[in-house]
């Protein structure tokens, strides 16, 4: 992409100006405009603005050109890191939740009649090797389980896990023990794109693996030197096998030698040891706010990102008994939910929300936070008190802001929902096909980092709908509703 400095020389003489008559009509001075074109000095984005009128923009040079304006603010190495964020919040339902049981025709190999060492060629026997072992040990062993290190920011990774997205694997364990990086790499990208790689590659499996997971992560730069001359440097263990894996994972190693196995295991359970949680698994809506209560109002991030604009925060106690379904934790959550309203009462701050998830509510009622065995969906005349209500926030300058991200400019899917906890946990809400919710901490602070950065640049790249379009969009799935009336 061209930097801002080239883009406005550009059009500085496209639209048949010299950068002496651009700084006499616009009264930039000129040796200023002279630096900023040379690179010598960052633009402005007073000099910026009064640059725009003198060029004839369409809407997608205009993009371009803001775009280019924003890197040259924050830094490319930055602007790199939230498109990668920008892919994950865009996930396609797809991509995310896969139903089929592989991406192969697989064919269940007899495991039995393996030996003890075998080498096997090509993604298609490796992902057989790995599913046929995962199978066999779910049918026979009281505790299967299936740990891995590997390159999870390697596209193959992700393939060798999809078989597993069936509910024959149920009772399988898996482990993750995933590298993340902290520091510059000569010649490759900034490293937060590696680490955020890796959760876009795990992802689908969060969504769509049945079985229970965790992952583990250490901090560490990689030696590519060291890794290329490691014939197996990546390895799976389950409760009969190791295979290893080569780099490129093309390659890939099956032993079931006892002593072997053994000692792979040994060995990961050390590494395990000296590792951190990055997720330990779905978490309940009660376990999200018990974490959430447990935060000082004051420390609220500025804006947030929803699927849903908080719906919540307007909830009557009549309400709650209302749409509340009989279970034994009714009344924890009843009590838990009524101090989170009494926390958001106090907090000030701005909620994105996706139009998707706005339809979800408006058309059928669904408060995404909550799973259908837990609450019931709410009436048309609930539906429309609430939508006044964030019309009302947003016309309050001391209430919180509720506003649409802008579907032309992020293509969100209704999959997505971003929680902050600081000081350093984000929580990540996926809705399932069946539309209840899985809630996942995420625990390392350089990602949460990332994500949080991310979100608090929303506006600033034009995703985000002014509260006036908000309000038009609230407005008329109010009118919608009242003719369902």
């Amino acid at each position: 992409m061209d930097t801002i400095q080239t883009l406005i020389k550009h059009y500085i003489e496209a639209n048949g100006y010299t950068v002496y008559s651009i700084s006499q009509q616009s009264g930039i001075n000129r040796t200023t405009l002279q630096k900023i074109l040379s690179g010598q000095r960052n633009i402005t984005k007073e000099i910026y603005e009064k640059l725009l009128p003198f060029f004839a923009l369409s809407p997608i040079d205009k993009e371009e050109l803001e775009q280019a304006f924003l890197i040259d603010q924050i830094g490319t190495e930055r602007f790199q890191t939230h498109m990668e964020i920008k892919r994950i919040l865009e996930m396609s339902t797809s991509t995310l939740y896969q139903t089929d049981d592989s991406p192969y025709d697989l064919v269940v190999s007899n495991v039995d009649t393996w030996s003890n060492c075998m080498l096997i060629q090509g993604t298609y026997q490796i992902v057989n090797a790995i599913y046929s072992v995962a199978l066999k040990n779910v049918t026979t062993e009281d505790q299967p389980f299936l740990y891995t290190f590997a390159d999870m920011s390697h596209p193959y990774a992700s393939i060798f896990f999809k078989p597993l997205y069936h509910p024959s694997f149920q009772p399988l364990h898996v482990k993750h023990l995933i590298e993340y990086q902290k520091t510059l790499i000569d010649g490759e990208n900034y490293d937060n794109i590696h680490n955020i790689q890796i959760l876009t590659n795990l992802l689908p499996s969060f969504a769509a693996f049945p079985g229970t997971f965790e992952v583990h992560y250490y901090y560490s730069a990689r030696n590519r030197f060291k890794q290329q001359a490691t014939a197996f440097p990546y390895y799976v263990i389950t409760n009969t096998h190791v295979i290893l894996l080569s780099p490129t994972y093309e390659t890939a190693m099956i032993l079931s030698d006892k002593a072997i196995h053994e000692y792979y295991l040994h060995n990961y359970e050390q590494l395990l040891a000296r590792s951190n949680i990055l997720t330990s698994g779905a978490q309940t809506p009660l376990d999200l706010l018990n974490v959430l209560n447990g935060v000082d109002p004051a420390l609220n991030y500025p804006i947030c990102l929803n699927i849903q604009p908080t719906i919540e925060k307007y909830l009557t106690p009549e309400m709650i008994d209302k749409y509340m379904l009989e279970s034994p934790y009714k009344d924890v959550i009843r009590a838990k939910l009524l101090e989170r309203i009494g926390q958001l009462t106090k907090e000030s701050h701005t909620i994105l929300f996706t139009l998707e998830g706005l339809k979800l509510f408006t058309a059928e009622g669904k408060n995404v936070n909550f799973p259908d065995t837990l609450a019931a969906r709410f009436d048309i005349e609930d539906r429309i008190y609430i939508l006044r209500k964030f019309i009302e926030a947003n016309q309050n300058d001391t209430d919180y802001h509720f506003l649409l991200l802008d579907p032309s400019k992020i293509h969100t899917s209704l999959n997505i929902s971003i929680a902050f906890t600081p000081p350093s946990m984000t929580f990540l809400m996926l809705v399932r096909n069946d539309g209840n919710s899985m809630i996942l901490p995420l625990e390392e602070h350089t990602l949460c980092s990332s994500i949080m950065d991310f979100i608090q640049t929303l506006p600033e790249y034009g995703y985000v709908c002014s509260v006036e379009q908000t309000n038009r969009f609230l407005q008329e799935e109010i009118e919608q509703l009242k003719k369902q009336l």
